[in-house]
């Protein structure tokens, strides 16, 4: 670079090296330093107060506010004043935006009252980000990488300072931006359609169901990747605006998941996941698991998880006696039984859907014929959910249909199934942690499931337990 002077935009000092000069000199003396203490954030600061009040020479307090003018620390002008029926003219100063960064830095926090705190800050704000644009179009910086440090730090802080809980229930899974759409049809070969978007909401199956467990009112702690973008803020806001325990997240320079729901009134609707190599899809390393976590839980809910690290955390957890809940998506259910062996054999409860079961049949080397021959890989019960017509359950001594009840078909008319089968799994576990028989723990999943099926969105959609409650008693 010809020029090296890229400091002057990392803190809002002039580049002018006079006016450096100026600002150092201020900032080393006493009436300087006692000048700005007590200037007015918000309001006009006259000379003859300051005069009044500071232990200086009227000369030397003068000498400082021309100083400082000419720093472009302070701007001045002149107003008429009436005083005991006499008008005169008096001068008065405010700070500029770099007054207002030295006042802050300079002035205890009590001092200032939160709301001015935060116009002022978002004004000096406003004036580091202008230069940081300037500096990427002077030096060809990419300004997409400020945005990520920005968010990457932000989502850090936040989940150094979240709190930690004991949990109940530890969830490892995914976390995804839902975008939804509406269109009247799907498009063919090289034809356009138009797509309204209709909302955006925090999803991921493994974050839903921490969610809808919170909602539930179950101590839960989520376990997994989120990336340094706007999506990430969306779904990290979500998890603690819901209570969920995030200090386990592991904040990636990765993009977040995002899932784009399509829906039409009349054929259904398509569920397409926008990833790539480059996206946040699951921890993947064996450093990035708190063992505490699992040591203090009851439940350990596993996930979309990269089956290697699904392996090792159900493998540590039933060691320790845990109650562990497998539920993977149908992407992972297309590498075959013969891939995802490592972890049934460790699991408790194996929850997929009717769509899943298919695909892995279809993908499995060694055909499955039955949802029970599964059992002969270890988990002790198997449930294949079906939408509104209930669930299949398969146990080593017998195998039965948990139809949804018709009064709860009667009640509530489906809107949108997102998040129904989170809803379900979140239920059940609600149940085992109460010690309810497997029935009646089912039976409450279907009730909630049927409550996020009648609502929008995936996390917003989530029943409270008084909700459930009331349906079932």
């Amino acid at each position: 670079m010809k020029d090296n002077r890229v400091w002057p935009y990392v803190l809002p000092f002039p580049l002018d090296m006079t006016k450096r000069r100026l600002v150092w000199s201020i900032l080393q003396s006493r009436v300087g330093m006692s000048i700005l203490t007590r200037v007015k954030l918000d309001a006009r600061t006259f000379q003859h107060d300051l005069i009044g009040r500071l232990p200086y020479s009227n000369k030397s307090i003068i000498k400082y506010l021309k100083k400082m003018v000419d720093a472009n620390i302070l701007e001045q002008g002149m107003e008429r004043v009436v005083e005991k029926g006499k008008a005169t003219w008096m001068k008065w100063y405010i700070p500029t935006s770099l007054g207002k960064w030295f006042i802050l830095f300079l002035r205890p926090p009590e001092e200032i009252r939160p709301e001015l705190a935060k116009q002022t800050i978002e004004e000096l704000f406003r004036l580091y980000s202008s230069s940081v644009v300037e500096v990427c179009e002077k030096y060809g910086f990419k300004i997409d990488s400020f945005q990520r440090v920005f968010d990457e730090q932000y989502l850090k802080a936040t989940v150094k300072e979240a709190k930690r809980i004991k949990p109940q229930v530890v969830v490892y899974g995914s976390a995804a931006l839902d975008i939804y759409g509406n269109l009247e049809k799907l498009p063919c070969e090289d034809e356009t359609v138009y797509v309204e978007e209709v909302g955006r909401y925090a999803g991921g199956m493994g974050a839903n169901v921490a969610v809808a467990l919170a909602k539930l009112k179950v101590p839960v702690a989520f376990v997994g990747r989120i990336g340094s973008d706007f999506a990430g803020r969306i779904l990290l806001d979500s998890l603690r605006k819901n209570d969920v325990d995030v200090s386990n997240v592991n904040i990636t320079t990765q993009n977040s998941l995002q899932t784009l729901i399509l829906r039409n009134g009349k054929e259904g609707r398509w569920l397409f996941a926008l990833g790539s190599p480059e996206h946040a899809l699951s921890i993947t390393s064996p450093s990035e698991i708190d063992w505490i976590l699992i040591d203090q839980s009851q439940i350990v809910y596993v996930g979309e998880v990269f089956t290697e690290i699904a392996s090792t955390i159900t493998s540590y957890a039933k060691n320790k006696e845990k109650t562990i809940i497998y539920r993977p998506g149908v992407p992972y259910l297309r590498f075959g039984v013969e891939r995802i062996r490592d972890v049934l054999e460790h699991v408790s409860i194996f929850i997929i859907n009717n769509i899943g079961w298919k695909t892995l049949q279809d993908f499995s080397e060694k055909k499955v014929e039955n949802p029970a021959n599964l059992l002969d890989y270890g988990p002790k019960i198997v449930i294949i959910t079906n939408g509104a017509e209930g669930c299949n359950v398969y146990t080593q001594q017998t195998q039965y249909t948990m139809h949804v009840p018709e009064d709860l078909h009667d009640i509530f008319v489906v809107v949108d199934p997102t998040g129904a089968g989170d809803s379900f799994s979140a239920g059940l576990i609600k149940g085992l942690l109460a010690d309810w028989t497997l029935k009646k723990a089912i039976s409450f999943g279907q009730a909630a499931a049927c409550i996020t099926c009648s609502r929008m969105g995936s996390s917003p959609s989530f029943p409270t337990l008084e909700e459930v409650e009331q349906l079932r008693h």
